[in-house]
């Protein structure tokens, strides 16, 4: 049988490379540096929800450009990427996509509701 760890570890898309993850006390972090950062950012979701934190949704928009561009052009091995730097584009990225997942949430409950 599939040991419950095993199974969150399939579930995620992520890469899980070594030298592009944090390591704690000794112990590498289920995910890369860039998908740990995207999940804190979804911390922010509830900021989002309860009107503490308000961004546009075009900012929302605009928050997930620094993770395409240093993904895209470490991809192309146009530079190297630090585990800093994917870890700060990620928590954007993060931040930036709860905001969008509140932003669209409200629309369609505005869509539904004014029927």
């Amino acid at each position: 049988m599939m040991q419950l760890a095993e199974l969150r570890a399939q579930l995620v898309s992520c890469h899980r490379r070594a030298d592009r993850s944090l390591v704690f006390r000794g112990h590498q972090f289920p995910v890369c540096a860039r998908c740990t950062g995207i999940f804190a950012g979804y911390f922010a979701y509830p900021l989002f929800l309860l009107g503490w934190l308000q961004i546009s949704f075009l900012i929302c928009l605009a928050m997930q450009l620094p993770t395409i561009i240093d993904g895209y052009t470490q991809h192309r091995q146009w530079r190297t990427s630090t585990n800093t730097l994917r870890l700060a584009t990620g928590i954007l990225s993060g931040v930036g996509q709860a905001g969008l997942m509140v932003a669209v949430g409200l629309h369609l409950a505005k869509l539904v509701l004014s029927r």
